[in-house]
């Protein structure tokens, strides 16, 4: 049992495998020549002493094998020290690497998740950018289609200026004003272009569909400016008188204005319109002319 534990501790140290096997060596030698001299004192003869040299070679043969095999054991005990401290080391990187490897992967579903997410948040960003595209060319043919429209109708407005009466002609002449560019000329927003043509239109309308008092002045055929109050019915046409009730007549509207005919016969029923619509006199029918106005060619 004490042999095996110092076989044993001398296989672990190295130091005590050198020094065990010196002390072998020398002990073998001891004895090798202790055999030898008392083979020779007993064996004088030559032949017997050459076996006994051939013996002694043996021996040192065998004790250079051991030597040898010592030897192969001291580098058979490195290579293992070797062998356990780059296991240990291996042990601890690999440690290390997992842990590293096991961070990597959260890091990668980070960025898949975070990828996935860019891809919905750019998939998005696409489709609403194509809905505003889409939009956005809808509105800009929305509005050639209105500026065209607008166009047309500040054609027609301008055909209709003519054959409106001076007094409603100098009422919407703010109008009038700001839609005298080009229809083309888009400088103006197109809000205020729309509230413009707007306003026209309504004024215009009422005015057809009202019964008006007005005091205008023109000249009839003697070329004599006058002031007169005129009833219009709408647009369709119009009677006046003058103050006194001496001069009266009526108008029709034309390409180029009003035209004004004198009809004196007419004017005591023209000045009771006249009293009726100042409310000086109570509600009647009158007997008017009804003048069949030309066909007016814009």
């Amino acid at each position: 049992m004490r042999s095996s534990r110092r076989e044993s501790l001398i296989l672990r140290n190295p130091h005590l495998v050198e020094i065990g096997s010196q002390k072998n060596l020398s002990n073998a030698f001891a004895k090798l020549y202790d055999l030898v001299t008392s083979f020779m004192r007993k064996f004088p003869n030559p032949i017997t002493l050459f076996s006994g040299f051939a013996f002694l070679c043996f021996a040192s043969h065998t004790a250079a094998e051991i030597k040898e095999t010592h030897k192969i054991i001291e580098e058979w005990i490195e290579v293992e020290t070797l062998i356990s401290e780059e296991a240990s080391t291996w042990a601890s990187e690999q440690a290390s690497l997992s842990d590293l490897l096991e961070a990597l992967e959260k890091d990668t579903l980070t960025l898949d998740e975070k990828l996935k997410i860019s891809e919905e948040e750019e998939s998005g960003a696409i489709k609403q950018r194509t809905e505003l595209n889409d939009r956005k060319e809808k509105a800009e043919k929305a509005m050639q289609t209105l500026f065209q429209g607008l166009g047309t109708i500040q054609s027609r407005l301008e055909d209709l200026h003519p054959l409106l009466p001076s007094p409603l002609a100098e009422r919407l002449s703010p109008f009038w004003e700001k839609l005298k560019t080009d229809p083309e000329n888009r400088r103006m927003p197109l809000r205020e272009r729309v509230e413009t043509t707007i306003s026209l239109m309504q004024s215009i309308h009422i005015f057809q569909r009202s019964v008006l008092l007005e005091r205008q002045e023109f000249t009839l055929n003697d070329e004599r400016s006058r002031e007169f109050q005129v009833i219009y019915f709408g647009l369709g046409a119009a009677y006046f008188v003058n103050e006194s009730g001496t001069v009266s007549g009526y108008g029709i509207p034309t390409s180029n204005g009003w035209a004004w005919t004198r009809m004196d016969e007419i004017a005591k029923e023209v000045m009771t319109g006249v009293q009726m619509l100042k409310n000086r006199t109570m509600p009647r029918f009158l007997q008017l002319p009804l003048p069949q106005p030309s066909k007016i060619q814009p």
